[in-house]
């Protein structure tokens, strides 16, 4: 009898052991990540320039109170070992996936805003253009984002800019960085182009058109001169001389993007942030 209650035990463990693996599998559609390499530098090219005062260089540096230099280690808020799908409008609240249905739609979300440092890469750099005022750009040679197609199309860079002239939200799509054509696309949301704005006490959510921009049009252009920098369509912002600017960031997968998918998973990035200042009496002459 002993034996038989035993035998019992046994396959009923297996049986939930099975269970959980199946609704595992069935509920995964959308819960994909990536691992991390490479999560440990940035730099500033030094900006074109002269003015009066000697050469205008743009600097960078981990504190606000310095030292600046060209370049700098990344310290992160956090200690991801992976990315998870997170979804936002703003940058000020994150929500990821609680539920789906069975054909893979996201029906429910929970709020992510305590998780964030522990799914997304999140950190704060501060820029000072010494010597004279200048705009700042991203530098297209030195800013990297990894170069797999599918999670350059998943992902999201964000930033939240603060100087002088207050502070200004950007989220940028990635897809330009690399060839993101054959990249997997499966619908996971009830509708396409659209974010996570907000979550009623259920979970249930509600949806904004996505905010990302094409990040092409905030890279300097090269100069004619090695070395020199010119305007590009738009600035990441102005800066007075000897000015200290605010840049928090965030690296992190887009959940209601259609590229975030299970095809994304145990895939390799890197993170190297690179900014080139452009002197504002010199982009005014064209030069």
């Amino acid at each position: 009898m002993d034996t038989d209650v035993n035998q019992l035990k046994r396959s009923f463990t297996r049986a939930v052991l099975w269970i959980l693996l199946l609704l595992a599998v069935a509920t995964g559609s959308t819960y994909a990540w990536f691992s991390l390499t490479g999560i440990n530098s940035t730099n500033v090219t030094p900006m074109g320039g002269t003015v009066s005062k000697g050469d205008a260089v743009l600097l960078i540096s981990t504190s606000q109170t310095g030292p600046f230099d060209k370049t700098c280690e990344l310290v992160l808020s956090g200690n991801p070992d992976s990315l998870k799908p997170l979804s936002t409008e703003n940058l000020e609240h994150f929500f990821r996936a609680a539920a789906q249905n069975k054909n893979g739609i996201t029906t429910l979300y929970t709020n992510a805003d305590s998780r964030v440092d522990q799914d997304a890469v999140h950190g704060t750099v501060y820029l000072q253009c010494q010597n004279a005022p200048c705009k700042v750009y991203f530098n297209k040679e030195n800013l990297k984002l990894g170069s797999d197609a599918q999670a350059l199309a998943a992902m999201r860079l964000g930033m939240k800019v603060t100087s002088h002239e207050g502070s200004r939200t950007y989220i940028w799509k990635l897809d330009e960085m690399g060839s993101t054509g054959s990249a997997e696309t499966v619908q996971t949301i009830s509708r396409s182009s659209a974010v996570v704005s907000s979550i009623s006490d259920s979970g249930q959510p509600t949806y904004a058109d996505d905010p990302s921009q094409e990040i092409s049009q905030y890279m300097a252009q090269t100069g004619e001169t090695e070395g020199l920098y010119q305007d590009g369509s738009q600035m990441l912002m102005q800066l007075d001389a000897d000015e200290i600017a605010t840049v928090e960031y965030w690296l992190y997968l887009e959940g209601c993007d259609e590229q975030c998918v299970n095809a994304v998973q145990n895939r390799d990035s890197e993170l190297q942030l690179a900014f080139a200042g452009v002197d504002t009496e010199e982009s005014g002459r064209g030069e």
